[in-house]
């Protein structure tokens, strides 16, 4: 019964998607998804309402795209368009996922020859143009693990180009590795988040063209954080070149959850020893040092001694966004520094791929966290600030993101140990968020919205609930 349900909620949700969630505004009609679709009146509004963006995008509203397409934030939704054809034998939805795909690697490149996606940059539909999120006109690439293969196989010329443009422009030291999140070419933030990204590219253009010069740069780029770590406890930092700041100075979930995945894929890929090594003691680190036994929950952040940074209030300006005390399992924002939810994924990744039984170890401690921190809501850092933007006792509960990748998780620690209570977690899991985020046929990005958004994490929400619903067949990690 919970797996029809999940079948049913999934797959209608791609449904309207298809039919009301692409471009059909301004003078071009393309297959691109609009970002934010308004699940009310099946429409994309050029100007959507802010809502809580003003939180969730760190003050940044453009970061949701408004009335326009992100190939890169779509990503979560390809997946799930292509796990929907897998699991259901209809290519209707992987031929929609790549005609999506395929149109955005024939738009126009930025004047630098980048992809116009990311965290910044997006396809306005309404113009048929480049937007920006109005603080600026960068190329920025993070934390998702993109379908760079299928990329490939559509428009191999585009994706190499696009891999080519991130070695020249983000890469701002060819000799050491040195990286910016930005496209300048200039030192800036080497975030671990976008680093990993940039290791990702290069290491799947080496798997698709065998030459050894891309592998070489993908392992230069990883040993730019590796080699900033210390060495007694392999705890590295965030952003070894911000200076004052506490991203240069602090191991956050940053390293754990985004960028050893994104090691991890590349070794995949490669099958070069040092993704896996790095990505490993990482994450053994994080589990020595970060781990709470009495309070039994994970640390935010950790000076690279292994010393945990205890709770504080907010800090001024920048410092606002430095998480400290327990980690926040259902964080509000959609960057900042804390990827609970992701390095719980990672955990089970990396046991998948090695067998390495400090990785399920981690796994089954990131369980207790996260049922200690239920039931699901707004992240405790931005909860006040984010719910007061949301109207008068607006109804509760987390991100679509957040639903997708905790049943995901609960899915994989089954499959991983063979335990119902896991099971049982993840259908109770996807049945709340069903009941919470369903309207008129779509999944909301969050209870209290009346959007899907693609920043919002919809498509791990839809991915997750095939997942269920796929069972005992095994689909790819939603990560």
């Amino acid at each position: 019964r919970d797996a029809a349900l999940c079948r049913e909620a999934a797959l209608g949700c791609l449904d309207r998607l298809l039919e009301y969630g692409l471009d059909r505004y301004g003078p071009l009609h393309t297959p691109r998804i609009m970002s934010v679709e308004d699940t009310r009146t099946d429409t994309a509004p050029h100007s959507p309402e802010l809502l809580e963006a003003m939180v969730r995008t760190e003050g940044r509203p453009g970061r949701r795209n408004p009335g326009g397409c992100d190939l890169w934030d779509d990503m979560p939704m390809l997946r799930a368009l292509h796990a929907a054809s897998r699991v259901t034998g209809d290519k209707r939805y992987s031929r929609a996922a790549d005609a999506s795909m395929r149109c955005h690697l024939e738009q126009p490149f930025t004047e630098r020859g980048l992809l116009p996606w990311g965290s910044h940059l997006y396809v306005d539909a309404y113009t048929d143009t480049i937007a920006d999120d109005r603080h600026g006109a960068f190329h920025e690439i993070l934390i998702h693990l993109p379908l760079w293969g299928r990329l490939w196989a559509l428009n191999p010329a585009a994706t190499r180009r696009e891999i080519e443009g991130i070695w020249q422009w983000h890469i701002c030291d060819k000799a050491t590795g040195q990286h910016n999140r930005h496209d300048d070419g200039q030192p800036g933030c080497d975030f671990a988040f976008s680093g990993g990204s940039f290791v990702l590219a290069f290491a799947s253009l080496y798997q698709k063209t065998r030459k050894r010069d891309w592998l070489d740069r993908a392992r230069l780029v990883a040993q730019w954080h590796w080699k900033h770590r210390n060495p007694e406890t392999n705890l590295t930092v965030d952003a070894p070149s911000t200076g004052e700041r506490h991203d240069a100075h602090h191991f956050f979930t940053t390293l754990t959850g985004p960028h050893c995945s994104q090691l991890l894929r590349s070794w995949e890929l490669s099958r070069e020893p040092f993704f896996r090594e790095a990505a490993l003691a990482y994450l053994r680190a994080y589990l020595r040092y970060g781990w709470d036994n009495a309070a039994q929950r994970f640390h935010a952040a950790l000076r690279t001694d292994g010393t945990p940074v205890g709770d504080q209030p907010k800090g001024e300006g920048y410092d606002a966004w430095f998480p400290t005390g327990a980690i926040d399992i259902w964080p509000t924002t959609m960057y900042s520094y804390e990827f609970a939810l992701v390095t719980a994924q990672t955990y089970l990744y990396a046991w998948e791929l090695t067998r390495d039984r400090e990785m399920l170890e981690g796994a089954r401690r990131w369980a207790q966290n996260i049922q200690a921190e239920l039931p699901p809501d707004i992240g405790r850092r931005w909860r006040k600030e984010a719910y007061a933007l949301l109207g008068d006792n607006p109804p509760r509960g987390a991100y679509a993101e957040g639903y997708g990748r905790a049943i995901s998780f609960f899915v994989g620690l089954h499959r991983a140990t063979d335990e119902a209570e896991h099971l049982a977690l993840a259908r109770s899991l996807a049945v709340e968020a069903i009941n919470r985020l369903s309207h008129r046929g779509w999944l909301r990005g969050h209870p209290a919205k009346p959007t899907l958004e693609a920043t919002d994490g919809v498509g791990f929400l839809v991915y997750a609930l095939l997942e269920l619903a796929a069972l005992p067949r095994r689909l790819p990690p939603n990560l």
